[in-house]
């Protein structure tokens, strides 16, 4: 008789220390999110959602951790809806909102617009949800992967990318074959292409009615090495032309020196450093094996594909939220994406840049896909803006793309 009467008050017990450590996990992670918004680290935080009788409990303890980091709460009872968050997670539930400064106007600013938008207007959705991800901190990566949880969207990322191929245009076709094969040593996988990274290529063309003679050519072609005075050395022996000499600098983020190619394109022998703008970069670049050329012990690691604009932010958020690449090194004026494992574009501003911009221009840029069949309904049903027509598509400033299986 004495445990079946116990037995209840057992349970109890067990529950309310439950609740208790729940309570606890609460506001352990409610402080941490403080944290991290008095650091900067998030220009606004949100505690998880919660029982609005919850939040009563704990609301003075909550106000107390707040005060103790120097931020600011707001207790949000109906949080917008958007393609950021499933609707489930919130509907019903209490949101405390963790801020400094204007971040609280800018959410509420965000919350009204959101009210009063067009929810069938799936173009405005996205730049909304896009908006929301921003003030909460997110990477354009991160807010890539919530929509594609939450929505139809996807990038081209997503279908997996195995390799990068720049198309190059010449007058003499053969003398170019010539220089790349014969003098820069370059493997060449089939009659036309050649292998700077393990998956990074160029491929070279005759000049044609889409790239004519004479046509700016809006692209420079970087080729990673750490042999730079080896290098400079051949290309000097070789008397190929030199545009910028090789002077390496103490304490620099890349050094380099840029020849020209039969077809006058840009050659940039470029190596990167440890430096505050290549941290990540850097650690991409220690798992790119090198490709050795026909050239005594001289190889190259990747590639750069440099281009040249005008309207470097929509070149970015065309680069992020549409191609779904990711920045490995940010240099104010140059931005660089990786694209395969060894296979970077890099925008310039056209301003500060060795080439300038040009609405026409003689280079196109290809990504093979590991699954070229999705990717092809995806964008076909949902890629009209970019004009996409059987595996070819245009990005802003008149830049031509293809995608291959």
């Amino acid at each position: 008789m004495r445990f079946i009467i116990a037995y209840p008050c057992l349970i109890l017990t067990l529950l309310l220390v439950s609740c208790e450590a729940e309570k606890e996990d609460s506001l352990t992670a409610f402080d941490i999110y403080c944290e991290m918004v008095a650091n900067q680290a998030k220009p606004l935080a949100l505690h998880h959602p919660m029982d609005p009788d919850a939040v009563d409990e704990s609301w003075l303890e909550f106000k107390q951790i707040a005060e103790n980091r120097n931020v600011q709460i707001y207790r949000e009872d109906s949080f917008p809806k958007s393609m950021l968050f499933p609707m489930k997670v919130t509907e019903g539930k209490t949101v405390i909102i963790i801020y400094t400064e204007q971040r609280l106007k800018q959410y509420l600013q965000l919350k009204e617009d959101i009210l009063k938008s067009n929810s069938e207007d799936m173009v405005e959705q996205m730049a909304l949800a896009r908006r929301l991800g921003r003030l909460l901190g997110y990477n354009s990566q991160g807010i890539n992967r919530l929509l594609s949880e939450n929505s139809h969207f996807q990038n081209l990322k997503m279908f997996g990318v195995n390799h990068q191929i720049t198309h190059l245009y010449y007058k003499d076709l053969d003398e170019a074959l010539t220089f790349y094969n014969s003098i820069l040593g370059l493997p060449q996988t089939d009659s036309t292409t050649f292998m700077i990274g393990n998956d990074a290529f160029i491929s070279l063309h005759s000049i044609n009615d889409d790239h004519p003679a004479n046509e700016p050519k809006s692209t420079a072609i970087a080729l990673l090495t750490d042999q730079l005075p080896q290098w400079y050395a051949y290309v000097k022996e070789k008397e190929i032309p030199i545009k910028y000499t090789y002077k390496p600098r103490n304490g620099g983020p890349h050094d380099g020196f840029v020849a020209i190619d039969p077809g006058d394109y840009l050659l940039e022998f470029e190596q990167f450093k440890q430096h505050p703008e290549n941290e990540l970069f850097i650690a991409v670049l220690a798992d790119a094996p090198k490709v050795a050329t026909k050239i005594d012990d001289l190889s190259f690691y990747g590639s750069i594909t440099w281009t040249y604009h005008k309207d470097m932010l929509k070149m970015q958020q065309f680069y992020e939220e549409v191609l779904g690449y990711q920045l490995v090194a940010d240099q104010g004026w140059t931005k660089i994406y990786q694209t395969s494992p060894s296979g970077f574009i890099g925008l310039v501003d056209e301003c500060r840049g060795m080439e300038n911009y040009a609405d026409t221009k003689a280079v196109e840029l290809e990504w093979a896909l590991q699954d070229w069949g999705s990717f092809a309904a995806y964008a076909k049903q949902h890629w009209s803006t970019h004009a996409y027509d059987s595996g070819h598509f245009k990005g802003p400033e008149k830049y031509r793309y293809r995608v291959t299986k």
